[in-house]
This record gives structure tokens, C-alpha cells and sequence, in this order.
């Protein structure tokens, strides 16, 4: 029986991690500590520097009437779908540590720099930014394993998420998306023949 290729965990896992964004979006009265940790962008942004005779300006974030990524928690989802793909590779393929290590630190500290662009350069929602970040790291996924299967589900997920107007739906859908990718991949190459160290997860 043929193993299942590598990539059908990271999309599970970012599938997974927007489900658990959406249910903590939909709890009612839950406290949301995110949406304080992105208020940094606020200062980022030119928060109260004061102009002629005293008088302040408004901020990008006040102006947008926005809310930076953390509408969803897709900062922190994000981050901890690259620590779980990383260790998934990690003791997958037993790669050089120290190329390893800095290539998922460069991913981590990618994932707000990105953020914080888009949000201060291009001025995208919240969670437009967020999806289109899913996205780019499923594409980058997509040409290491050179799979044309990843590409076309990124690319499926990133559309039924901006295609869908309330913002828990359009993310709801996504994510069966990708989970519904990963449950193809994981039987691809059911019957595909004997599992080889190289096919080895």
C-alpha cells in the first residue's frame, strides 16, 4: 500500500487551525486578547503624534475603521501551523538543523512582516491579509513538493474565502476546502504500491 505524500498535514493543519479561529470568533462574551496585541500597529500607524495648535490626526487603523489580523486570531493561527509544519517535516526528513531552524524562523517572523505590510502599505481588511499569507505559504508548499494539487487548492481555499462576504463563513468554507484536500491526499496513493523511504512521511 502507497503512502500518502507529505503535504496532505499542512493542509490539514491550517484547515484545522481556521476552524478553531472560527469557533473563537463565534463564542460569545469571549475576551479576544489578540485584538489587543494588534493594536500595536496602531502606534506603528502614527498613533496621537499631534499637529498645529495641539490638534491630532487620525490613524490608518481609525481611518480603515479596521481591525488588523487578529480579527480571527490569523497571526497566531498562523504561526502555529509553521511551528506544526516544521516539526512535520522535521522528523519527516531529518534535514541540516541549522538551514532548518533558520528557514522556520525567517517563515515566523515572515508572517507579520507580511501583516504589517499589507496592512500599512496596501491597506487590505484584516482578514484579506491573512488569507492571502495562507495562501502565499501553501504556494511556497506547493513548489517545494511540486504539486500542482496544493497550488490548485490553495488557490480554490483563497477564493471561496474572499468570494464569501461575512468573513466567518467565507474562512468556514475554506477551510473545508483544505480539509477536504487533505482527506484526498492522505488516500492519493492508496494501492500505489509499497511504501518506499523516500515515500515515507
Amino acid at each position: 500500500m502507497g503512502s500518502a505524500p507529505r503535504y496532505w498535514f499542512p493542509l490539514a493543519a491550517l484547515g484545522f487551525a481556521q476552524l478553531v479561529m472560527v469557533v473563537v470568533h463565534l463564542v460569545p462574551d469571549e475576551p479576544r486578547p489578540l485584538a489587543d496585541f494588534s493594536a500595536g500597529y496602531q502606534t506603528l500607524s502614527g498613533y496621537g503624534t499631534g499637529g498645529v495648535g495641539g490638534t491630532t490626526y487620525a490613524t490608518d487603523v481609525v481611518r480603515l475603521g479596521g481591525v488588523p489580523s487578529a480579527t480571527l486570531g490569523w497571526l497566531a493561527g498562523l504561526a502555529c501551523v509553521v511551528v506544526a509544519v516544521a516539526g512535520w517535516y522535521w522528523f519527516g526528513l531529518r534535514p541540516r538543523p541549522v538551514r532548518f531552524v533558520l528557514a522556520t524562523l525567517g517563515a515566523l517572523a515572515a508572517v507579520p512582516l507580511l501583516d504589517l505590510v499589507g496592512f500599512l502599505e496596501l491597506h487590505w481588511p484584516g482578514d484579506v491579509r491573512g488569507t492571502l499569507l495562507a495562501t502565499l505559504g501553501l504556494i511556497v508548499l506547493a513548489a517545494y513538493e511540486r504539486s500542482w494539487f496544493v497550488a490548485a487548492a490553495a488557490g480554490v481555499s483563497a477564493l471561496v474565502a474572499l468570494v464569501f462576504p461575512p468573513v466567518p463563513a467565507g474562512v468556514l468554507c475554506s477551510a473545508g476546502v483544505l480539509l477536504a484536500a487533505a482527506f484526498a491526499a492522505l488516500l492519493w496513493r492508496r494501492g500505489a504500491g509499497p511504501v518506499t523511504a523516500a515515500d515515507t512521511p
